[in-house]
Parts: C-alpha cells; structure tokens; sequence
C-alpha cells in the first residue's frame, strides 16, 4: 500500500513540475504576479488540466488493462492450482486406496504366515517327539533285527537239513524201489519154475552196465570202479557214506565228487530204466 501512496506523490510532483515547466518555458509567461495575463494563464492551465487528465485516464487504462491480465493471470493460476488440487487429491485418494489394500494384503500374508508357522510348529514337535521314539526304541529293534537275524540263520539250518533229509528220504525210495523191482523178478523167476541148475553158466557172471552213462564218470574212472569190483547200476545206487567215502579212497578221486554229481541217485534212475525195459 505505501508504494502506492508513493507513486502518487512522484505522479503530482511530476504534475506540478510539467505544469511549470509548460507554463514558463514552453508558454513564456512570467512567472512574476504582477505580470501574469489571467488569460493566457487560464487558457495554459486548462491545457495542463487536459494534458493531467488525459495522462491519468492513459494511466488508468494502463493499469486496468495490467489489472485485468494480472486478474487473468490470477484466475489461469487458481484453475491451474484447483487442477493441481484435484490431481493431488486423486493421487492422495489412490496413494491411500493402494495403502489400504497394501494394509489388508500384508494383513492376510500375516494370518497365512501365522498358521503356516504354527502348523511348521507343530510338525516339528511331531517330528522332534517321532526322533525321540526312534532314539528310544532303536536299540529294541536292533536287538529285535539281531533276533530275528539269528531265527532267520536257524531257520536256513533247518531248512538245509531238511533238504539233506529230503535227498536221504529220495535215495532210500530208490534202493527201495530197486529192491522192490529184484523181489517182483524173483518171483516171477519163482514161478516160472526157471530158479534152478537150469540157468546157464553166463547168468552167474557178475551184471555189467556202462558206466560212463553216469554224470561224472569217464573211462579212467570207469577202470578204477571196475578195478574196485564195481561193474552196475544197481551196485552204485546201494553205495552208503561209509562206502563212498572208503570208495573214494580207493579210486584216488576228489572228495565229496561223488556226493556233488549224485552218483548215486543217477545210477538209481538208470537203474530203474533198465528193470522197466
């Protein structure tokens, strides 16, 4: 406000001295009273009047149309600034919907992590009471594992000497079946009446088989059997431990040969083929 006032001021003192410098410089008059001539005086003044008001409408105008542009200028800023406002505002509201929804997805993940952690909790304590029932309850089941280790040991023993008894039982039904076959001949022989000196001097000689027919055997080992007085089928398939051992002795033959290639139950099959021909 005081620099209006101030311009004011300098626009009258600039007045007053245009007025004088018109009045007696551009004018002439005098500036003494005596010799003032009142018409010329008031004709001079009244084209000062005009020249002042016409300055002050010519500044009036300057400073409404520079008003007016500044009214302008105020009004684009203000609608400028209200769309700044209503943008702010709308950024604000979109910055607050996305904390908002920020808030209640942190929310939920919260929650999920709460009962994803309780639930991992309580695995673990499952877990943690499962390691300490095994830690327990280790050594009763390696004592149950070396129990039953030793059952499954006893088992195969028994299993095994089942077996052995199983190939004694099949070598006994074969002697058996031998026997039974000799006395079924015998008594045919008996009843063909053909048991006495009728038989000719070739059925005295000693039963010959071929030998090497017999897994295991080939003509060396053929002459040593011969040699040790064993000739069949029938005399091999009667052999006992004591006599396969002696036999085995007497041969020079490897130990146990005998029993691994089953001679004996190999002569007892041939054996028997030969009574069924």
């Amino acid at each position: 406000m005081r620099s209006v006032y101030l311009l004011v001021g300098v626009f009258a003192v600039w007045c007053l001295l245009a007025a004088f410098w018109y009045l007696f410089w551009i004018k002439g008059l005098d500036p003494k009273p005596e010799n003032i001539n009142p018409h010329e005086s008031a004709l001079a003044i009244a084209e000062i009047l005009i020249i002042v008001i016409v300055s002050l409408f010519i500044g009036f105008g300057i400073a409404w149309f520079l008003r007016q542009q500044q009214n302008d200028a105020t009004k684009s800023e203000s609608t400028l600034l209200k769309i700044l406002l209503n943008e702010k505002e709308e950024l604000v509201q979109q910055a607050i919907d996305k904390a908002r929804k920020t808030e209640e997805t942190l929310a939920r993940a919260r929650e999920t992590f709460r009962t994803d952690y309780l639930a991992v909790s309580r695995e673990n304590e499952r877990l943690k009471r499962v390691d300490e029932s095994f830690i327990n309850n280790q050594e009763t089941w390696q004592q149950q594992i070396s129990l039953l280790q030793a059952s499954i040991t006893d088992l195969q023993s028994n299993l095994n000497e089942a077996n052995q008894e199983v190939l004694t039982c099949k070598a006994e039904k074969q002697k058996l079946e031998i026997e039974l076959s000799e006395l079924q001949q015998v008594k045919r022989t008996a009843k063909s009446g053909s048991l006495q000196t009728t038989q000719p001097a070739s059925a005295l000689a000693p039963e010959t088989d071929d030998l090497k027919m017999i897994k295991g055997i080939g003509p060396g080992i053929e002459a040593k059997l011969n040699k040790a007085g064993i000739f069949s089928f029938r005399q091999i398939s009667e052999l006992t431990e004591e006599s396969i051992e002696q036999l085995s002795s007497v041969i020079e033959f490897f130990p146990g040969r005998i029993t691994r290639d089953r001679w004996v139950e190999q002569a007892s099959k041939l054996y028997l083929d030969k009574l069924r021909k």
